[in-house]
């Protein structure tokens, strides 16, 4: 099969990203014996690795399938009939997430918020307060579908304790792209993806479980084969996974979190709040429109409201042929509305300014005029500071 991307081509996608050079020589590499010495030896190293990006002492798993496949990891080992579940959902992934919970419970309730804004501590404390004592509450922290961001976070994982609820959050786009901490927040159970922020190859998912959570998992009568985390836990305890690894692709994200550590993980952080604000000045210097409320605009997704007389397919396939820079599209309901550029993982000025151009260029052959050269001295000063 002849793959048509160009090797200059660029990904500015909500996930998958790019990922360096040194990941994929690292993926070139001999496989090993996943029940030895040597495997044992890398995973550990690996575990820690993930611990100080994430920011916790807690057990963090890394399991061979999709971000999603995370997602029902944690659902299924926390939720089971009857129990009080409540949704918040601002988004498509949100949608998800529930629906994900109610295989497990039919007793779960989604509290819904307006798509081009995120929960916000008060918004739990009222869907908390309406719906009785809750057992489980299901937040993203970033919303890949709209492009918002989950402010203050470790205040709501407060309001959940409080209520003797558990709060499993959705990280899997903000994870390496947002500065917050595990332990810190007091978050119950994260997932996250390895192929957004941490510019890692797709098909690892992160799991991180606290104590309080641990003390529900343990008290499931059943819990899933596969994603069993108990089990899990157990092959942990000596250094291995309990069914067979991506090996392959653990050496990738093992190179690529090599590659944060070798910039800084702050440093690493605050390329994406530089890149967001390059995209977020210049797009509105462009006159275009930003679909989130200012408060709650995502440093990873960049989320653009089209003209209504312009379908996000055709500007995407126009970036895409023409300049060799792949976005994503509106989904749901904004399906045909909105170009969602991910500015995760390697975030630099000269991919910021690649995007920006093929966007000006894209949307001036539907009669706009818009220039980028005004823009790009904006986005030389975002990365300079």
């Amino acid at each position: 099969m002849e793959l048509r991307r160009g090797w200059r081509d660029i990904l500015m996608l909500p996930g998958p990203t790019d990922i360096p050079e040194e990941s994929y020589r690292a993926m070139g590499g001999r496989l090993i014996n996943h029940r030895g010495d040597e495997f044992r030896e890398f995973h550990t190293q690996l575990i820690e690795k993930l611990k100080k990006v994430i920011g916790t002492k807690q057990d963090v798993f890394l399991l061979t399938c999709s971000a999603t496949g995370g997602v029902e990891a944690a659902v299924s080992n926390t939720i089971e009939s009857g129990d009080k579940v409540l949704a918040f959902v601002g988004g498509q992934f949100g949608e998800r997430m529930a629906a994900a919970a109610r295989y497990y419970s039919e007793n779960t309730t989604i509290v819904e918020v307006p798509w081009n804004r995120a929960p916000t501590v008060e918004d739990v404390e009222r869907g908390l307060e309406e719906n009785g004592d809750a057992d489980v509450v299901l937040l993203v922290h970033n919303e890949t579908s709209t492009g918002t961001l989950t402010p203050n976070i470790d205040e709501i994982a407060g309001v959940c304790r409080r209520a003797g609820a558990l709060l499993i959050v959705d990280a899997v786009t903000s994870l390496g792209g947002v500065p917050f901490s595990f332990d810190d927040a007091g978050i119950d159970v994260l997932v996250a993806g390895t192929q957004k922020c941490l510019a890692g190859p797709p098909g690892l998912a992160i799991v991180v479980v606290s104590q309080r959570a641990w003390e529900k998992v343990e008290s499931l009568k059943r819990r899933p084969a596969y994603f069993d985390l108990v089990l899990h836990r157990e092959f942990m305890s000596r250094r291995e996974t309990p069914y067979t690894p991506a090996i392959t692709l653990f050496y990738g994200l093992d190179a690529s979190l090599d590659k944060i550590f070798e910039i800084g993980l702050d440093e690493w952080i605050d390329r994406h709040r530089r890149g967001a604000q390059a995209f977020y000045r210049s797009i509105g210097e462009l006159g275009l429109e930003i679909y989130p409320q200012p408060r709650f605009r995502s440093p990873t997704l960049i989320a653009i409201h089209l003209p209504k007389h312009i379908q996000d397919t055709d500007v995407a396939k126009i970036m895409a042929e023409k300049y060799g820079v792949h976005v994503g599209v509106g989904v749901s309901k904004e399906k045909g509305r909105m170009i969602r550029v991910g500015s995760m993982g390697q975030v630099t000025a000269e991919r910021v300014k690649a995007t920006l151009k093929a966007l000006c260029g894209a949307l001036n052959e539907y009669g706009m005029r818009l220039d980028y050269e005004s823009v790009e001295g904006i986005v030389e000063e975002s990365f300079s500071r």
